[in-house]
């Protein structure tokens, strides 16, 4: 294929979902001058073409900045945990972020090969509809999703886990549904908790759940299609009677998400599971009974793949015991949340095991080592450790720096973690603020002339973080303070540990 386009840049990012969009307009706001490939014809990857528009993790920085611009035109919907966001308007938004802050862009860009010399990547090399492209940038960031550019030159990456012996977590499709009456389901919803208020919390399945164990003894579903239901809603000219709502349900289960073949059986899997739920909803959930498939997900949810092995790989541990670092750059509140490889009745994995209790996080003796559902290849023993909910940790720099090549970072799901560690920072809103984290690394070493990424200071680029409204090094407000300051017990829903607050609600309904 002849070669067409040449460019010579500061800063190449490759990826344009959130993490990508992020990386680049921050690094662009800091004077350097940004190109940034993305493989389809929108922003926003999994947020805005797959659908899953509900804001997780600690709303800050850039990520902050979109979405609070968005319900300035009335395309989002702030809330102190899960805001939401309409993707159509979000990814325009994306788009004009892009240009004003002087960033070039290129659509139908697919990242083909990378030129590696004296441990630099020296080159970047794309397929588009013209022709080979080539790149060329003092520093790349790589928010591929699935560390394409770092797996092209020999950074040592991971994938999977060995709990699961290298299976990807369950992946899932969003869609879009019309004709929803969101009033008549939360009511439904509200009820079923007060009928079952008595029922051990622990055991008490969740309402969409109970829903689907119904439709299973009438023959109408196999199987539970969504152990953990998300619905989002959609902004717009509607009245909660009658409105659209994007939803996270459906699960495809023995991923490789490195093997497009693999991907292709989830993708096609996907599809024919997300029609069959919308039948379900219409008959078993009220408030769905009109409900009408109005958009399937161009992108397929694919919560891990490809990561780089980094200069600190961030673990289970330090999530779960609050740690914080002098390179923290990225605040991370939420559980562990890795969706379960192989079962369709498990959900999400919200703990970990290990040989001794860890200070600060919420622990007990394994109690699944008989649950071959959850454990399916071997009982891991130990503790089960999961993260206070009361508490958040910081992500340090170090995780987005790559070993080996001395000018790539990689932001997003392609972070240097563990597995379970991966499985809940991939989330939307610190994935942003990861990439900006990305962002301000590498056009700050641009700026003073740095030629390794590691000789980078974290501490300066904590700084930066701080300045662009990242709250690092405080207790956070909102919805977090509250958690933090509820009184109650802890108890464990859903895998995941929760305050049960004296009024009876648990921390996540508060």
């Amino acid at each position: 294929m002849n070669v067409n386009t040449k460019y010579n840049v500061d800063v190449l990012v490759c990826g344009g979902g959130v993490a990508g969009v992020s990386a680049a307009v921050t690094a662009a706001r800091q004077g350097a001058r940004v190109l940034l490939l993305e493989k389809r014809e929108s922003m926003g990857g999994i947020v805005t073409n797959g659908y899953i528009t509900g804001i997780a993790g600690h709303v800050d920085g850039f990520c902050k900045e979109w979405v609070e611009k968005l319900a300035e035109t009335g395309d989002a919907i702030i809330r102190p945990h899960l805001p939401a966001i309409e993707p159509e308007a979000a990814k325009l938004m994306l788009e004009r972020y892009l240009i004003q802050s002087g960033v070039r862009f290129i659509y139908g860009a697919h990242i083909a090969d990378v030129t590696v010399e004296d441990n630099r990547i020296t080159q970047v090399i794309a397929y588009t509809v013209g022709g080979m492209m080539i790149v060329r940038a003092n520093y790349v960031i790589d928010c591929t999703g699935d560390a394409i550019v770092a797996a092209a030159a020999d950074v040592p990456c991971e994938v999977g886990g060995f709990e699961f012996l290298g299976l990807n977590e369950s992946s899932s499709l969003g869609f879009r549904l019309g004709y929803v009456n969101m009033k008549e389901y939360k009511e439904a919803e509200k009820q079923y908790y007060i009928d079952t208020k008595d029922q051990d919390p622990e055991k008490r399945p969740m309402f969409l759940q109970y829903k689907q164990l119904q439709a299973i003894e009438d023959g109408f579903i196999p199987e539970m299609l969504a152990p953990g239901s998300l619905i989002y809603p959609i902004v717009g000219d509607f009245s909660e009677e009658c409105m659209d709502v994007n939803l996270d349900c459906t699960n495809s289960y023995y991923c490789e998400n490195d093997n497009p073949e693999n991907v292709t059986r989830q993708i096609v899997d996907q599809h024919r599971k997300a029609m069959l739920f919308t039948q379900f909803l219409r008959k078993y959930v009220p408030g769905f009974e009109k409900a009408k498939v109005e958009h399937l997900g161009d992108q397929i949810g694919t919560r891990e793949g490809r990561r780089i092995v980094g200069e600190y790989v961030l673990t289970s541990e330090d999530i779960c015991s609050a740690r914080t670092f002098e390179d923290g750059v990225v605040i991370y509140g939420e559980p562990l949340d890795s969706h379960h490889p192989t079962c369709v009745t498990e959900c999400a994995m919200r703990h970990y095991h290990s040989p001794y209790e860890v200070d600060n996080a919420i622990c007990r003796p394994e109690q699944d080592a008989d649950n071959i559902k959850m454990h399916p290849f071997a009982p891991m023993g130990g503790y089960e450790v999961r993260q206070n909910p009361r508490t958040f940790c910081e992500i340090p720099m170090r995780c987005l720096i790559a070993k080996g090549v001395d000018n790539l970072f990689a932001a997003g799901r392609d972070l240097s973690a563990d597995w379970h560690a991966v499985g809940g920072v991939r989330v939307i809103a610190t994935s942003m603020t990861m990439g900006q984290a990305a962002g301000n690394a590498a056009a700050y070493a641009v700026a003073n002339a740095i030629d390794c990424a590691r000789d980078v200071d974290g501490k300066e680029i904590r700084k930066m973080q701080i300045e662009q409204d990242v709250p690092l090094g405080k207790p956070l407000e909102g919805y977090w303070k509250k958690n933090a300051e509820m009184e109650g017990t802890t108890i464990v829903v859903a895998d995941m540990a929760m305050i049960l607050g004296n009024d009876g609600r648990t921390s996540f309904e508060a």
